[in-house]
């Protein structure tokens, strides 16, 4: 037994884990047969250095953070359209429960 869980997945399921490790597996063997296969042609790649690919990664993250800023916004507002009665701190007054 590799975990002590007791808790079993329902049948149908998926492990987002197991599904994450096997696609790493799967881009590295491509990436192994990619490099086999085009040996001579790697010419076009030489366009993709350390410093443009850390670029390429930090333009998509910070992307990536700006859209989730601006749905999670869109999202507060929205709530707070639903819910008049709660101030600018997200909470009620306890008086008005009891």
């Amino acid at each position: 037994m590799l975990t002590l869980s007791k808790n079993r997945p329902a049948r149908g399921s998926f492990c987002h884990r197991c599904q994450v490790i096997r696609f790493f597996v799967i881009c590295a063997v491509m990436l192994a047969i990619f490099a086999l296969v085009a040996d001579d042609r790697l010419h076009y790649l030489q366009a993709v250095t350390p410093m443009r690919a850390a670029i390429a990664i930090w333009i998509v993250g910070i992307a990536g953070f700006v859209v989730k800023l601006v749905l999670w916004r869109l999202d507060k507002r929205q709530a707070q359209a639903r819910n008049p009665a709660d101030d600018a701190s997200g909470t009620s007054d306890d008086r008005e429960q009891a």
